[in-house]
């Protein structure tokens, strides 16, 4: 493990916007290297995006794979695409199960399905003892997914790390997740002029608690945002607002947030 590096803790190597665009992981990798990328974890949404990051992930070092069915797709899936997804666990660049969780952002009608989905995963996750990557969505200011969601993992004492995705909620639910000992994922939107209880909420997060992602190629940064498609090399525009706001050496961060990550996956540090 090289601290120095930052380690993107969410991005989709695997979304065929990139292939419509006709961008290549070689090529993504390469320009985030040289803005100081150094490890990536490609995160899926169903079983087909699971496969792909898997193949991704064997074609490129330091790079690591979540497998998972995303839970506004849960109500298009079997028990059979489960067990599917669970024989791909057999790849050692498999380090969580996800992103997987609860979206009422478009509609509440399928929650049994996702919470069932959801349920399904996590003991898919604390059989292998793999990382949890959540998905959580609602309306803004409205938090009933993020309470069910805790409610749900609160029925398994035994539960592996948990990631909170791309966390779009206040300062008052990061102290509910981090004293869960759960981690917290901060994404590009942190950047935004207009985001200032995610500012006020990544400000108070304690730095062990930490990790940064892009959600490329979603969530693009200010001060790109609207202009072009986010990219892992964006991420350095998260990594400085974060120091910024938490008054930090930009170093520390980048250093504490991959430690961080490495002890979120489990990954060996020698890796």
């Amino acid at each position: 493990m090289n601290n120095k590096l930052i380690f993107d803790a969410h991005t989709h190597f695997n979304d065929e916007t990139y292939e419509e665009m006709g961008i290549s992981t070689s090529e993504m990798i390469k320009t985030a290297n040289q803005k100081g990328v150094g490890y990536f974890l490609n995160c899926s949404f169903d079983l087909a995006s699971s496969v792909l990051a898997i193949k991704q992930a064997n074609e490129h070092e330091n790079m690591f794979v979540a497998v998972g069915i995303h839970p506004n797709v849960a109500i298009e899936h079997t028990p059979e695409d489960l067990n599917k997804l669970e024989a791909l666990l057999n790849s050692p660049k498999v380090v969580a199960i996800g992103e997987i969780g609860l979206d009422y952002f478009y509609t509440k009608k399928d929650m049994d399905i996702q919470k069932e989905m959801f349920k399904k995963q996590i003991e898919i996750a604390i059989k292998h003892n793999l990382t949890i990557m959540l998905h959580i969505r609602d309306h803004k200011n409205v938090f009933d997914a993020y309470d069910d969601v805790v409610e749900i993992l609160n029925q398994y004492p035994n539960k592996p790390n948990v990631i909170v995705h791309c966390f779009s909620a206040n300062k008052e639910y990061a102290k509910k997740l981090v004293n869960l000992g759960f981690y917290i994922n901060i994404g590009g939107a942190v950047t935004f002029k207009n985001a200032k209880e995610l500012q006020e909420a990544a400000t108070w997060i304690p730095m062990q608690n930490l990790l940064v992602e892009t959600d490329a190629p979603y969530l693009t940064p200010h001060p790109f945002r609207g202009q072009m498609i986010n990219k892992p090399e964006m991420i350095v525009y998260t990594v400085e607002k974060i120091a910024e706001l938490k008054n930090l050496d930009k170093d520390f961060v980048i250093q504490q947030t991959t430690e961080n990550a490495f002890s979120a996956f489990n990954i060996p540090k020698e890796k």
